[in-house]
């Protein structure tokens, strides 16, 4: 084997331990996509059926990751008398061509397109808008 063999195959080693972690954190970036996602957001949840059981809302949303990549948790909280009430969590499937977060849980279709530190949502209930959602992150994840 010449020099000149020698130095491209090392070279091409090391270029491939360089793209390494980049290719194991999956398809979105996994870091990346979690010091996007990850954090604490709080914004509006503003009903779309007037005279329903549904009430606007200020909300905090807290987003964190999962053992699966591409797969985010949402405890949903809303503020009651200056307090987070507890009203539960969504399981969020990241696709990050669209640069959207989905989820179908609670008999409806969650979605959230991601706008850098602002989350723009809806939720479609019984093939209905149900749901205006706009927050913003207010404390990046740890």
């Amino acid at each position: 084997m010449n020099v000149f063999t020698f130095l491209t195959r090392w070279f091409i080693a090391g270029v491939a331990l360089l793209l390494l972690p980049s290719l194991v954190e999956g398809q979105s970036g996994g870091k990346k996509v979690d010091s996007v996602l990850v954090g604490l957001w709080k914004g509006t949840s503003i009903c779309q059926i007037k005279n329903s059981p549904c009430h606007d809302e200020i909300v905090v949303y807290h987003i964190s990751r999962t053992d699966t990549a591409d797969i985010f948790r949402m405890a949903m909280n809303k503020i009651v008398n200056g307090a987070e009430e507890e009203m539960g969590a969504l399981t969020c499937s990241y696709h990050a061509k669209d640069q959207l977060l989905v989820s179908r849980e609670f008999n409806g279709d969650w979605k959230f397109h991601v706008e850098g530190r602002r989350l723009s949502g809806t939720l479609w209930y019984k093939g209905r808008l149900y749901r205006i959602i706009r927050v913003a992150r207010v404390q990046d994840g740890q």
